[in-house]
C-alpha cells in the first residue's frame, strides 16, 4: 500500500491512536507519535511490534524472578543492590560458620565438662579408700586389697584424661593430636602443651574449647622454676622484637634523627629488623661526615648500643616528630669525640635462638649436668650446644620425660618433669654450670617445704620443760654431728627455710663449738644432688644422727656414719609431679606397704585434686555460658543480615502478581490494536 499524506490526522487515525494508547497495547512507546501525521504502514507496523515485544520481554523478566523469587538474577539489573548482596553474603557465610564453629565448641566444652565429672567422681572415690584405710579397723590384707583398687582407678583416670570427640583431645591443650598421657618408663608421661585449643568464634577474645592436663591433672612439675636472671648479650643477630627496650615498652622503629657537627641527616628504621640493621644504618649517617667514628654493642655490658665519635666531632641523635625510637633504643644523646659512649640497658630477652654462651655469670666453656628421671639418668655437655633451643631438643630426645622451657618474662630457664609416679633431679658434675643456669633441682635456693614430696623437713619445736614449765631450748634441737676425733655439736634449724639457711646453721653451730672450717665444712655436693660434710678431723667415724625425735637429719638426707672424709647426703628435694596421677600411685603404693603415714599425705593430696577438678569444671562451665551467649547473639545477627538481604533481593510475590496480570492484559490489548491499526486502509479514511 502507498504513503499516507502528511496533512492532518483523520478522525479514524485520531480515534486509533487514542484507543491504542488507552489500552497500552502498543504502550508509551507503541504508540504513534502525536506529532506525526500520517505514517507509512511498515512503520506503523514496526511501533506496533517494538511495543508487544517489549512487552513480552518484561513478561519474560517477570516471569523469571517469579521463578527464581529473586528481584534480580543479574548484577547488571540493578549494580548497588548486586554489590550491597554480595558483601551480605560473606557476612551470612562467614557467620553461619561461626555458628559451626560455636557448636563444634559446645559439643567439645561438653564433652570436657562430662570428662571433669568422671574425675570428681573418681578422685571421690578414692579419697573415701584413702580414709577408710587410716586407723583402726584396717589390716596389711585389707589395704593390699584396696590398692587394687586405686589401680582400677588410676586405668580409668588415664582413659578419661585421653578421651578426645572427632579426633581432637580435649586434655591435650594446644597438642590436640595424639594422645596427651603415655607410659614411659616407670610413669606416665605427660606430652601436651599449651593452655588449650583457640577457635575463632567471632569473640573479642577467643575462647579455649580444649584444656590442658596441667590445669585438669597438675601434669607438669612446678619446679625446677630457674632461680636466676640469666639476661642474654645482644648480638647483631638479635631482633628488635625481642628487645624490652630502653623504656621497658619495647622497640618501636620509626625514624631519628642523626647531627654530626651540624649536619643533620634523616635515618628510617622502620623497617630495620635486627640489631645489625640498626648498627649500619646509623653507622652509615655518621660516617658520611665523621668517617673513623665507630657504632657497635658495647663489648662490657653487651646489652647496649656504644658510640665512638673521632676526636673534634660532636653527635646528637634524637627522635624525628612523633617517634620514640632514639629513646627506645636508649641512643637518645650527644655523644662526645674521643670517648666511647654507651646507651642505655636494651634488657634483651632470652629466646629459643639465645646462644647459651652470650647469658650472663655463666663460667667457659660450659659444663656437663646430670638430669635423671624415672631411674634413668643423662648427661648432658652444654659446651656442644650453640643456642637454648639446641639444649632444648637434646633434653626433650633424651627419652626420660624431661622438657625445658623459658620461662614466661623470657628472663630464666625451667625443667618441667612430664612423668607421673617418678621424681627428677638436676646435678652438677664436677662443675657450676646447673648453678649458673639456676636449674640445679638441690641447690642453695631449694626450699625446705619442698623436700620429701612436699612433706618438708619434720624438727623438734616448742618443748617445754617437765619440771620448770618453761620453754626448753635444749630439746629443739634437731640434730647431733660428731667428728671423728670425738667432739659433737648440736644443731636447730628453727625459721630456716631454705637449703643455704641449714648449711649456715651447722656451719655456725660447729663454729659455736670451736670446730675451725678446716676441720668441718658443710656444703652441697659438688658432684650430685645433696649435703656434703666434710671432717677434716683424725679418728674414724663421722656420725650425724637426729635428736629429740626431730626427724631432721633423716629428713635432711644426711643421717647416717662414715668412716671417710666426706659424708655425702642423699637428695631428698627430687622433683614430683604433683599431680592427680602421681597421688594414686603414691596412695596405691603406700597400700600395698602398709604405710599408714603414706596413705594418710597421699589422701591430703586427693583433696586439693578434688579442689582443682572443680576449678576446672567451673571453668568449663564460664566458657560455656560464654558460648551460649555468642551462638544467641550470632543466631539474632544472623536474621538480621538475612532480613536486610531479602528486601534487597527476594521478590515481592504480590506485586509481581499484580503486574504479571497487567502485563498480560497490555499484550492481549496490544496484539489487538495492532491487527485493526495494520489492517486500515484508505477507504478506512474515506468514509
Amino acid at each position: 500500500m502507498g504513503s499516507r499524506g502528511t496533512g492532518p490526522r483523520s478522525a479514524v487515525e485520531t480515534s486509533l491512536a487514542r484507543w491504542l494508547h488507552l489500552h497500552g497495547g502498543l504502550s508509551a512507546m507503541s504508540a504513534i507519535p502525536a506529532n506525526l501525521a500520517r505514517v507509512p504502514n511498515l512503520l506503523a507496523s514496526r511501533i506496533a511490534l517494538g511495543g508487544i515485544q517489549g512487552t513480552n520481554r518484561e513478561l519474560l523478566l517477570l516471569q523469571v524472578r517469579l521463578a527464581s523469587g529473586k528481584e534480580f538474577s543479574r548484577p547488571s539489573e540493578n549494580a548497588i543492590g548486586a554489590s550491597t548482596v554480595t558483601v551480605l553474603d560473606d557476612v551470612i557465610e562467614r557467620r553461619d560458620q561461626r555458628i559451626r564453629n560455636l557448636s563444634q565448641a559446645d559439643a567439645t566444652l561438653n564433652s570436657l565438662d562430662a570428662a571433669l565429672a568422671d574425675v570428681s567422681d573418681i578422685l571421690q572415690e578414692a579419697k573415701g579408700i584413702g580414709l577408710s584405710q587410716i586407723g583402726v579397723g584396717s589390716d596389711e590384707a585389707t589395704r593390699r586389697n584396696q590398692a587394687a583398687v586405686i589401680d582400677s582407678m588410676l586405668g580409668s583416670l588415664t582413659s578419661i584424661a585421653n578421651r578426645d570427640i572427632r579426633g581432637i583431645h580435649i586434655f591435650g591443650g594446644d597438642a590436640h593430636a595424639n594422645a596427651p598421657f603415655t607410659s614411659l618408663l616407670s610413669g606416665l608421661r605427660y606430652t601436651g602443651t599449651g593452655a588449650g585449643m583457640r577457635a575463632d568464634l567471632g569473640l573479642a577474645s577467643d575462647i579455649r574449647v580444649t584444656m590442658g592436663g596441667e590445669q585438669a591433672f597438675g601434669a607438669l612439675s612446678g619446679r625446677v622454676k630457674g632461680d636466676r636472671d640469666l639476661d642474654p648479650s645482644m648480638t647483631a643477630a638479635t631482633r628488635l622484637a625481642d628487645l624490652r627496650g630502653a623504656n621497658g615498652n619495647g622497640v618501636r622503629a620509626g625514624t631519628i634523627e642523626v647531627e654530626v657537627n651540624g649536619t643533620v641527616t634523616s635515618v628510617d628504621l622502620s623497617d630495620a629488623d635486627n640489631v645489625g640493621d640498626v648498627l649500619n644504618r646509623i653507622a652509615t649517617a655518621i660516617q658520611a661526615t665523621d668517617p673513623g667514628a665507630t657504632v657497635a654493642i658495647d663489648a662490657v655490658n653487651g646489652d647496649r648500643l656504644a658510640i665512638t665519635p673521632t676526636a673534634g666531632n660532636t653527635v646528637v641523635i634524637r627522635d624525628s616528630n612523633s617517634t620514640t625510637t632514639a629513646g627506645d633504643l636508649g641512643l637518645a644523646g650527644t655523644y662526645a669525640g674521643g670517648a666511647t659512649t654507651t646507651g642505655l640497658d636494651l634488657d634483651p630477652k632470652m629466646t629459643e635462638l639465645t646462644r647459651l654462651d652470650s647469658l650472663s655469670g655463666m663460667t667457659l666453656p660450659l659444663g656437663e649436668i646430670v638430669i635423671r628421671n624415672g631411674g634413668q639418668a643423662r648427661r648432658f655437655d652444654l659446651a656442644t650446644y650453640d643456642t637454648v633451643q639446641d639444649f632444648q631438643n637434646a633434653v626433650a630426645a633424651s627419652g626420660i620425660g624431661v622438657r625445658v622451657e623459658i620461662s614466661e618474662d623470657a628472663t630464666r630457664l625451667n625443667v618441667r618433669n612430664e612423668l607421673s609416679g617418678a621424681t627428677m633431679s638436676v646435678e652438677e658434675l664436677g662443675g657450676t654450670t646447673a648453678t649458673e643456669l639456676g636449674i640445679r633441682s638441690f641447690a642453695g635456693s631449694t626450699l625446705l617445704a619442698d623436700f620429701n614430696d612436699g612433706r618438708g623437713v619434720r624438727q623438734a619445736n616448742g618443748a617445754i620443760d617437765a619440771t620448770t614449765g618453761l620453754p626448753d631450748p635444749a630439746a629443739d634441737r634437731d640434730m647431733r654431728i660428731t667428728l671423728k676425733d670425738g667432739r659433737a655439736f648440736e644443731v636447730e634449724i628453727d625459721g630456716d627455710l631454705t637449703v643455704e639457711d641449714v648449711l649456715d646453721s651447722i656451719n655456725n653451730a660447729a663454729a659455736a663449738a670451736g670446730i675451725t672450717p678446716a676441720e668441718f665444712t658443710a656444703a652441697l655436693a659438688s658432684t650430685g644432688n645433696g649435703i656434703e660434710l666434710t671432717d677434716g678431723t683424725t679418728g674414724t667415724t663421722t656420725l650425724v644422727e637426729d635428736i629429740n625425735n626431730s626427724n631432721t637429719a633423716t629428713d635432711l638426707g644426711i643421717a647416717g656414719s662414715t668412716n671417710t672424709a666426706t659424708l655425702s647426703g642423699t637428695d631428698r628435694a627430687t622433683v614430683a609431679v604433683d599431680s592427680v596421677f602421681a597421688h594414686l600411685m603414691s596412695l596405691r603404693e603406700a597400700l600395698l606397704a602398709n604405710d599408714e603415714r603414706g596413705i594418710e599425705f597421699a589422701t591430703e593430696k586427693l583433696e586439693a585434686d578434688l579442689g582443682r577438678a572443680t576449678e576446672a569444671r567451673a571453668d568449663v562451665g564460664v566458657r560455656s555460658r560464654r558460648l551460649a551467649e555468642a551462638t544467641a547473639r550470632e543466631e539474632e545477627l544472623g536474621i538480621q543480615d538475612m532480613a536486610l538481604r531479602s528486601s534487597i533481593q527476594d521478590l515481592d510475590f504480590t506485586a509481581a502478581a499484580t503486574r504479571f496480570a497487567s502485563l498480560q492484559q497490555q499484550l492481549e490489548a496490544g496484539l489487538a490494536g495492532a491487527s485493526r491499526a495494520v489492517n486500515l486502509s484508505l477507504l478506512d479514511f474515506l468514509r
